[in-house]
């Protein structure tokens, strides 16, 4: 099913965002007041337009409500992010997406209602942590509320201390969502799987939980 998406801000992060829509075969409107950075990325898009992402005017002609959704990357300006968030759900933006630049940016987005506020730095900034602390960690999910989906592989220490899948410290609060060996995805792995050096756990669980767990890692 194509969607249609509109890109306001062709930075970095706005272009990357436009360019994998576009592989994913949906329409997308890239628009950026800079005709340079524009052009670098026009070939890709189902439409390209040059304007001041903070005239209402402007932003009224690009018919924003006929969108699916509408993301705002205007890193450079916190004003400019603020002003064209604000104007985009004013003019009906059925979904919002900004990327925020700051905690206090972040808090700002918050209040003026944006839907889904996306902090790269600061995001990728917990992944590396955690992937640093817990080197057997693969990839994870936030969930929301100390909800976390993680996926750890199985290391030699874990498999000599957990030689089958109940053997495992979980407690309560992990639960198994599945197990990869290979090529191999079991959705529900029974309790007396064997664990291999090399396999692939995806649990759902508390980060408490999860963090006591690294210890046996």
């Amino acid at each position: 099913m194509h969607r249609q998406f509109a890109v306001i801000g062709l930075g970095y992060f706005g272009a990357t965002v436009a360019r994998e829509l576009r592989r994913h075969e949906h329409e997308v409107l890239g628009v950026d007041p800079d005709e340079k950075r524009l052009n670098a990325i026009a070939d890709l898009l189902n439409q390209a337009v040059i304007a001041d992402p903070t005239d209402e005017h402007a932003l009224r002609e690009l018919g924003l409500d006929q969108f699916d959704a509408v993301l705002i990357d205007l890193s450079d300006s916190m004003e400019q992010s603020l002003t064209c968030a604000l104007l985009a759900r004013e003019l009906g933006a059925k979904e919002l997406w900004v990327k925020a630049t700051s905690d206090a940016h972040h808090k700002l987005l918050s209040r003026l209602g944006v839907d889904h506020i996306v902090h790269p730095e600061y995001d990728l900034g917990i992944r590396v942590a955690e992937s640093l602390a817990y080197h057997a960690m693969v990839d994870f999910i936030h969930l929301g509320n100390h909800q976390f989906v993680v996926e750890l592989e199985v290391s030699e220490r874990l498999c000599n201390d957990c030689q089958q899948l109940d053997h495992l410290p979980l407690g309560d609060d992990i639960s198994v969502i599945a197990l990869r060996k290979g090529e191999r995805l079991d959705r529900k792995p029974a309790a007396d799987t064997p664990l291999t050096h090399g396999d692939h756990l995806v649990l759902i669980g508390e980060l408490s939980a999860l963090r006591k767990l690294g210890a046996h890692l």
